[in-house]
C-alpha cells in the first residue's frame, strides 16, 4: 500500500492535458485576478497590462471568456489574453505604429 501524500495533481481528465482553465476573471485593488479550474487563483498587477490599466472599469468588466476557458477577450479595448501567458508572467505587448517612407515630392509644372 502507498504511503505519503500526491503532491502533483492530475489534471489530465479535465481538458486533455496539465494546461489549467479560466473559469473566472476579477479585479481587486489594481490587480488582474483569475480563478483556475484546478481551484489556484492568479493574480496579476494591472501594471502588466497597459490597455487594461488605462481602461474604465466599464470597459474592464466586459470581457469574454474564449477558448473556452483558454483566454480572455474585450471586444471594446481589441485585447486579448491567454491564461497561459497571464501564469507565465507574460506582459502585454503593444506594437509600435508602422513607420512609413515618405515618398518623394511630386512638383507640378504648369505647360507653357
Amino acid at each position: 500500500m502507498p504511503t505519503g501524500t500526491r503532491s502533483k495533481v492530475n489534471n489530465a481528465g479535465r481538458n486533455g492535458n496539465d494546461e489549467p482553465l479560466a473559469i473566472a476573471l476579477r479585479f481587486q485593488r489594481g490587480r488582474l485576478v483569475v480563478a483556475l479550474d484546478d481551484e489556484r487563483e492568479v493574480s496579476v498587477p494591472l501594471e502588466r497590462y497597459p490597455t487594461l490599466l488605462r481602461a474604465s472599469s466599464r470597459a474592464r468588466a466586459k470581457f469574454q471568456i474564449i477558448g473556452p476557458g483558454k483566454g480572455f477577450h474585450w471586444p471594446s479595448l481589441d485585447l486579448d489574453l491567454s491564461v497561459r501567458g497571464i501564469i507565465s508572467g507574460l506582459p502585454e505587448v503593444i506594437p509600435a505604429p508602422p513607420k512609413f517612407k515618405r515618398r518623394p515630392r511630386q512638383t507640378s509644372r504648369g505647360a507653357a
